[in-house]
Parts: C-alpha cells; sequence; structure tokens
C-alpha cells in the first residue's frame, strides 16, 4: 500500500464571451490609394534588408570555422598508444 496521498485538481469551467458588432464600418481614408511617394517609401523600407544576409553569412563562416577546427584537431591529434615508438621485431629476416 502506498503512503503517498492522491491529488485531485479542482475543475475550473471558463466561459467565454465574445461580443461581435453587427455592422463594421470601414475608414474612408484606408480605401483611397496611396501616392506614389507613399508607395516609394514603403516599397524603400522593405526592400532594404541587406544587414540579415550579411549575419547569416557570418554565422555560416563562423560555424564552418569551428566545424574545420574539430575536424583538424581530430585527424591531427594523436592518441597516446600511436605517440609511442614501437619496437621492431627484427627477429625475422
Amino acid at each position: 500500500m502506498t503512503h503517498e496521498i492522491p491529488l485531485v485538481a479542482p475543475v475550473q469551467v471558463n466561459m467565454v464571451e465574445v461580443l461581435v458588432p453587427d455592422h463594421v464600418e470601414a475608414p474612408i481614408q484606408s480605401m483611397t490609394t496611396p501616392s506614389p511617394e507613399q508607395v516609394r517609401a514603403s516599397e524603400a523600407a522593405f526592400t532594404k534588408n541587406d544587414e540579415s544576409h550579411l549575419v547569416a553569412g557570418l554565422m555560416g563562416m563562423w560555424t564552418g570555422t569551428l566545424l574545420l577546427h574539430d575536424l583538424a584537431v581530430e585527424h591531427f591529434d594523436e592518441d597516446e598508444e600511436d605517440a609511442r615508438p614501437r619496437k621492431e621485431d627484427r627477429s625475422h629476416p
């Protein structure tokens, strides 16, 4: 028999009430076409995102350098058994 007390969480029911208006009017100002100056300004704001490409390239270069370092250490690192000189058996001609 267990000595633990069974825990029972209380049940809580939350009722969510959403009020949806019957008639929604759109503002008239948003329905007008933007001026050419506004179009150029928005295009300039959303097209100048060269920084993200530079950051991605820098991160790729950094991870490549770390990977190359790990591979070089693994390749050139000698085990203790390999570092000891081998005794040559010269008994056989």
